[in-house]
């Protein structure tokens, strides 16, 4: 099988990557450059962490291009999915007065919901991502067994 799908998956989950860390990105600059400014945010430390990691697994995917990379990516991708959607469903369920929402800071952030929209637009496009990784692992390791196998072979 061609690799350059791979490929472009790959540049996929580093771009959705770099769409997910972007509110931390506009919560961190600002105070960047004084010494005396608030700490960051929980959440923002959160979104460049699990950013990084989408990152990481994005390179890992472009240098080993196989069925079974694709296939882990589609279960980390799918991980992520998951962890936006609970986090939108507490989100969506709870108040500022909620324990994970305290925890992560993310009190300034309900009333407007603009935590919940992101969640929501995160959850499609990490569901999205784990679906196509899913359909080129699958696709590429049917292929590889048919041509490894010979014919009239019965395993």
């Amino acid at each position: 099988m061609k690799r350059w799908p791979v490929y472009q998956l790959g540049m996929w989950v580093i771009a959705v990557a770099v769409v997910s860390m972007i509110p931390a990105l506009l919560n961190v600059t600002p105070s960047a450059p004084q010494a005396d400014s608030a700490p960051v945010s929980r959440w923002a430390l959160a979104l460049l962490l699990a950013g990084g990691l989408q990152i990481a697994y994005a390179v890992y995917l472009i240098q080993l291009p196989d069925w079974g990379t694709a296939w882990v990516t589609s279960i980390v991708m799918l991980a992520f999915a998951t962890a936006y959607a609970a986090l939108l469903g507490i989100l969506t369920l709870a108040g500022p007065q909620s324990q994970v929402v305290q925890f992560l800071e993310l009190g300034d952030s309900l009333p407007g919901r603009q935590a919940s929209t992101w969640c929501l637009l995160m959850l499609v496009l990490s569901g999205s991502l784990a679906y196509f990784c899913g359909c080129i692992s699958f696709r590429w390791r049917r292929t590889y067994w048919r041509w490894a196998r010979p014919e009239g072979a019965d395993y």
